[in-house]
């Protein structure tokens, strides 16, 4: 929805007139296509149709009975009618000069009166222009005293011209001195008829319409000497304006309130029992105000420069206007309640009500006329309600505050562009399966990824992974079994209590205790907040099966590999090493291991423990997450094995022969069988080649095994001393070689 919102002052401001504006000569079917090929023409809203002007508009009015809002625009110079109850233009009237005040005589549009340009002034009647009559100077501003049926024309030079509508002729004007003032604005007491000119010598002038014979003011006010100091307007020769210079005026609905806006951005706030002003406020940019409005409803002013509407208080929380109010600051007077910025230039606005408030004192609809071609509408909740003609907008603001516009990466409260849209990153476009809608308009192509629309992006996740909800259900039934441990007594003990890396956590706490620098810097990991998320974010959850871990901790590795062999021990012990089914000479003896309960009546019923799915259920479980299926196998893989017995049965092969022992006694059985189909010389052979070859030998069986080998150095040494003797031939004898039984004695006694 095309809705811009703006928070001033903790005060929601909707923009009703946002989005493009669509050219007049375009027509409806050219339109409706428009409307089918851009979102942001179909999105936005259209609070009253064709609610514009071809170039600008000056002057917007609404009508006494509340139903219909007179606007004035260019170019040519024309005015519209629009009718609230059917939201669109009821009619269009050019007029012969441009329009600078429209005062309505009657309860609805059948009689107005058009101050023009061209110092005319055009009466339109329901079937179009009546009369136009011809003032002596050029007006600026149109007021209407009921009581007497005149019409005041405030105009250049020092006198203000009457128009008696009745009689249909011009009386005698009001004169007021000094001859080189001018009278720029002109408003009615709606209580009693009392006449306020204010003219640009910064001088208010006050008529009683009850005395026609009084042609002089019978009161003035300074407006400019009570607001020396105040404002910020530059008096030079480039303004067209002099700072003092009153350009509006208005009454409250009780008459004991009168605001006067000046052309260096102050309004000032009278009551009319006393000449001090009560407040002044300032408009910052110090341009001239064009526009006041009193709204009782709120206890509130609405004045307006060229560049915003400012509302503030001219009533304190009690309901008075005192200047020494203790209040609240946000209800005291002078606090600004909202500032409603334009988009343009505006050059008036009003607060639009209905049949039951037509003068909008109870409403937060403001309608402003602007220097192009849309005029906008704002609807301020905090002011007042909405009018019954748009009462629909109470439920989308409503739906609007409960969502929080305020999100981060949002400006001023503003709703982002991008927030019907999903940003995917191309891995996400293949983990969806989606790549067929690369370069369809489904998926915008921006920076490193696309822009995709929500409900798509929701309508194909659901698709993709359709086991979503199951694991969210499980991740809540968690936490929540996790909360209620957490109320139990923590046993005693350094035990880690993070809820991410808990293994991690419990070494760094044990490590933490010492004065090393390991010590210091394992303490720091824990209280920094920077590592904050290492314990607590899922995200940064360790994965010891990844390559990459096993590669850069691999003694990490070897002592988790040895913490579960330690944990898998008992379990494996069980298991044996050959499974042999269907033996010969032994049958297999079930025995009842207390599981055989739970597989019972499985083949009688087809299924255990489960509920009937659908015929393409097992079809999405097989193609389902991996997560499954590892976890299947690590079950399976930790379930004990039922032990099996064999019983022996009447053949004569016992248990090894069968192959039922060990592997080491498999390997003797076979060697054993290799020796008795050899004949008696192969066996010889072979037994004094392995006397020859074994470094080892073990004699003996039992407990009284002997075990003889020889080293290796020796039989080095032994192999080289061979390799000598071989090359010289025959060797020498010793004397130790004759085996003589005692050391032979040369005698020569007797010779």
């Amino acid at each position: 929805m095309a809705m811009n919102v703006q928070r001033r002052n903790d005060a929601a401001i909707y923009c009703l007139s946002s989005g493009p504006t669509l050219p007049e000569w375009l027509g409806d079917r050219a339109r409706r296509n428009l409307s089918k090929r851009d979102e942001s023409i179909r999105r936005r809203i259209e609070l009253i149709q064709d609610f514009c002007m071809p170039s600008s508009s000056s002057k917007i009015v609404q009508s006494p009975d509340g139903r219909y809002i007179i606007a004035a625009g260019i170019y040519p110079p024309r005015i519209r009618c629009y009718d609230v109850h059917e939201l669109t233009m009821k009619f269009e009237r050019h007029t012969n000069a441009a329009v600078l005040d429209i005062v309505m005589l009657g309860d609805s549009y059948g009689k107005m009166a058009l101050l023009l340009d061209d110092r005319t002034i055009a009466f339109h009647a329901p079937y179009g222009g009546h009369e136009t009559i011809r003032i002596p100077t050029f007006g600026r501003a149109m007021a209407y005293e009921p009581t007497t049926c005149e019409l005041l024309i405030a105009a250049k030079g020092n006198n203000v011209s009457r128009l008696n509508l009745e009689e249909g002729k011009f009386y005698e004007p009001w004169k007021f001195e000094p001859l080189n003032s001018s009278a720029s604005c002109i408003a009615v007491s709606p209580t009693h008829a009392l006449c306020a000119v204010g003219c640009d010598d910064g001088i208010v002038r006050f008529w009683d319409c009850r005395s026609p014979e009084t042609i002089k003011p019978f009161l003035t006010l300074d407006v400019t000497s009570a607001t020396v100091g105040y404002g910020y307007a530059e008096d030079n020769e480039y303004n067209s304006h002099k700072p003092g210079e009153i350009t509006s005026i208005t009454f409250d609905p009780t008459g004991l309130f009168m605001a006067a806006g000046t052309a260096g951005g102050l309004v000032v706030l009278y009551d009319v029992r006393s000449s001090r002003p009560l407040h002044v406020m300032e408009h910052k940019l110090g341009l001239p105000i064009h526009t006041v409005k009193f709204h009782p409803g709120s206890g509130s002013i609405l004045s307006s420069d060229e560049k915003l509407v400012k509302i503030w208080r001219y009533k304190s929380s009690d309901g008075t206007a005192r200047v020494d109010d203790s209040s609240a600051s946000n209800k005291r007077v002078g606090s600004v309640v909202a500032n409603v910025e334009g988009t343009d230039k505006l050059c008036s606005f009003i607060v639009a009500g209905d049949e039951s408030d037509p003068f909008g004192y109870r409403s937060g609809m403001i309608l402003c006329a602007t220097d192009q071609p849309k005029m906008e509408s704002y609807y301020i909740p905090v002011v007042g309600l909405a009018p019954k003609w748009c009462s629909f907008l109470e439920n989308i603001t409503e739906e609007l505050e409960e969502k929080d516009l305020t999100r981060e990466g949002t400006k001023d409260g503003k709703e982002s562009i991008y927030e019907n849209y999903k940003f995917v990153s191309r891995d996400e476009v293949e983990k969806l399966g989606i790549s067929n809608l690369v370069g369809t308009p489904l998926l915008r192509g921006y920076m490193h990824g696309f822009f995709m629309d929500i409900n798509l992006y929701n309508r194909v996740r659901a698709v993709a992974n359709p086991f979503e909800y199951e694991e969210y259900r499980k991740k809540k039934l968690k936490e929540r079994l996790d909360k209620k441990r957490a109320s139990r007594i923590a046993p005693k003990g350094n035990v880690s209590k993070h809820a991410v890396n808990p293994d991690l956590a419990t070494r760094l706490m044990g490590k933490s205790g010492g004065r090393t620098k390991v010590c210091k810097a394992a303490g720091e990991i824990l209280t920094d907040s920077r590592f904050g998320n290492l314990f607590t974010n899922p995200d940064f959850q360790i994965d010891e099966e990844d390559e990459n871990f096993k590669l850069r901790n691999p003694s990490g590795v070897a002592a988790s590999k040895r913490r579960r062999n330690d944990l898998d021990s008992d379990e494996e012990d069980g298991e044996s090493d050959v499974e042999q089914e269907g033996t010969p000479g032994f049958k297999a003896i079930e025995e009842d291991v207390g599981d055989s309960d739970e597989d019972s009546d499985s083949d009688e019923d087809g299924f255990h423990r489960g509920k009937v799915r659908g015929e393409l259920y097992d079809d999405m479980k097989v193609n389902g997450s991996n997560k499954g299926k590892e976890k299947s196998r690590k079950d399976s893989r930790k379930k004990k094995k039922k032990p099996v017995m064999y019983e022996a049965d009447d053949s004569n092969q016992n248990a090894v022969d069968i192959g039922l022992g060990n592997a080491s006694a498999n390997g003797r059985v076979k060697r054993r069988k290799e020796e008795m189909s050899m004949s008696l010389e192969e066996r010889l052979s072979l037994e004094h080649n392995k006397e020859r070859t074994t470094k080892l030998q073990v004699r003996g069986d039992g407990v009284s095994r002997e075990v003889t080998y020889v080293p290796r150095d020796t039989l080095k040494k032994q192999e080289r001393q061979k390799d000598k003797d071989s090359k010289k031939g025959r060797s020498r004898r010793g004397v130790k070689d004759l085996g003589f039984k005692a050391p032979f004695q040369h005698s020569t006694s007797n010779r």
